[in-house]
């Protein structure tokens, strides 16, 4: 017999119920009309019926169990924000900076918050993980600038270990920000196959730039030396905060001091130089790919681009500011604090506020719903959401192919011109805790950095495999 789900008037013209309600009159409608001769068939239809009604059963209360934690996170935050904000009224006259203490906690645990829900929805609506790990490692650059600064903000005089932490992730975001263009436009080959077709225009460089390098051939040559023009930087960071460390141990480093005998002069030399090649490679990328980023589907590239350039570059170039007004004399010391801890307080204090409303940028421009299915939440009940995407035999097979098999692909089956393969979709949503690790671990950095450090000639690559014609002629050894 039909299996028939009771529904209280609670789901009453509600998508729950009609969708409910549309599946068992879809299976009555089927047993009645079904041939005798087919009682394999109609077992099928039934365990069929039934599967999906238990899946939107458990997509109702997975759902209501979501929104109750909504409610009592909320409630939880706006407790501990009036809490704090009491406390700090009441510290005011007494500790000052006390108040900057707290005042910075309400707005951390607020961008906390915000960030780690945009961080959930990510994890919980994996559908492409081959773009959305690099769109997760990104959102914790927010809540990690955030704590980061306020516990610098705290604990001022373990500052310059608190920092280094900052330091390395924020190189660790701009490098995943260039894979996610790169993953966004197919992978690789497929973003190779587009650089070809480019005006050439593109591989001349300007300004200065010219004056030192040649032009970069469309293709592979300059898809490499954009990926390694920005892993440079990732390098180059890791071993400058590793030094800063270490001079700062020894008394040497001088932070905020201009001076040949101290290593923050050279330091901030190699950075500056390093950041700007970076940020250069990072333009010339976008520049060269920025119509293929709005369409066929526009992925919003600006926006992306300045929520990150903004947290990793500004935040930099608005410590050197801070300092050189420290330098000058416009900031002194205040209380029981000098000038350089009123100098690297007023930093990290901006830097919680300008978190917060970064945060709400990051809710915007990398929302988990650019990365649903076609049609997902539009298929009755489907909750697999592949939608049209990932429907019909030859298509849904593409769908999953990678870029170079997309080209051998078009090429076997004769469909003309080569266009952009479809960014590999799963069938259904991703464990989380699978794609927690997914987003975590950077193995494709490693993987770059290992062959940037063996260098990258015009004949060969690792593993033996022969560049054409193409091929980037360089080698880079750090």
């Amino acid at each position: 017999s039909t299996m028939t789900v009771p529904l209280d008037d609670e789901y009453d013209e509600t998508p729950d119920r009609i969708r409910l309600l549309s599946m068992q009159q879809q299976s009555e409608h089927d047993d009645n009309y079904l041939p005798s001769t087919a009682p394999h068939s109609s077992t099928m239809r039934r365990s069929s019926s039934a599967g999906a009604i238990h899946t939107m059963i458990a997509s109702t209360l997975a759902r209501r169990v979501g929104q109750l934690y909504a409610a009592s996170s909320a409630i939880a935050l706006i407790s501990v924000v009036v809490l704090l904000l009491v406390d700090a009224a009441r510290e005011y006259r007494t500790r000052p900076d006390f108040t900057a203490f707290y005042s910075a906690a309400v707005i951390v645990i607020c961008t906390v918050w915000m960030s780690t829900q945009q961080i959930y929805r990510q994890l919980s609506n994996w559908f492409q993980p081959d773009v959305q790990k690099f769109v997760v490692r990104i959102l914790w650059m927010v809540p990690l600038y955030s704590i980061q600064s306020w516990c610098s903000l705290r604990f001022h005089d373990s500052r310059i270990y608190i920092d280094a932490v900052r330091d390395l992730y924020e190189a660790f975001v701009i490098q995943s920000f260039v894979y996610y263009l790169i993953e966004l436009l197919g992978g690789e080959d497929s973003l190779i196959a587009k650089l070809r077709a480019k005006d050439p225009h593109h591989s001349h460089h300007q300004s200065v730039f010219s004056l030192f390098f040649g032009s970069w051939e469309m293709g592979r040559p300059f898809m490499l030396h954009c990926k390694y023009g920005v892993l440079q930087y990732v390098v180059l960071k890791c071993i400058c905060t590793i030094a800063m460390v270490i001079l700062e141990e020894f008394g040497l480093y001088g932070e905020g001091t201009y001076s040949f005998a101290a290593g923050y002069l050279y330091i901030s030399t190699v950075i500056n130089i390093s950041q700007c090649w970076a940020l250069y490679c990072l333009i010339k990328l976008f520049h060269a790919t920025a119509d293929d980023l709005r369409s066929p589907k526009n992925w919003h590239p600006l926006g992306k681009f300045l929520c990150v350039k903004g947290v990793v570059f500004f935040t930099w170039w608005q410590s050197l500011g801070i300092f050189f007004l420290k330098a000058n004399g416009i900031i002194g010391s205040l209380g029981d604090w000098d000038a350089d801890d009123v100098a690297n307080g007023i930093q990290d204090y901006l830097i919680c506020v300008e978190m917060l409303g970064f945060a709400v940028a990051h809710g915007i421009t990398f929302t988990e719903k650019e990365y649903l299915p076609a049609g997902y939440g539009d298929n009755n009940g489907d909750e697999s959401g592949t939608g049209g995407m990932l429907s019909g035999g030859d298509d849904t097979r593409r769908g999953l192919l990678s870029s170079h098999e997309e080209m051998e692909y078009r090429e076997n089956n004769g469909d003309g011109e080569y266009q952009a393969p479809t960014i590999r979709t799963l069938h259904s949503r991703g464990n989380v805790s699978d794609a927690f690790w997914s987003a975590t671990l950077p193995k494709e950095a490693l993987d770059d950095i290992r062959r940037l450090r063996k260098g990258v000639s015009s004949s060969q690559v690792e593993g033996g495999e022969e560049f054409d014609d193409r091929g980037l002629i360089m080698s880079m050894t750090v």
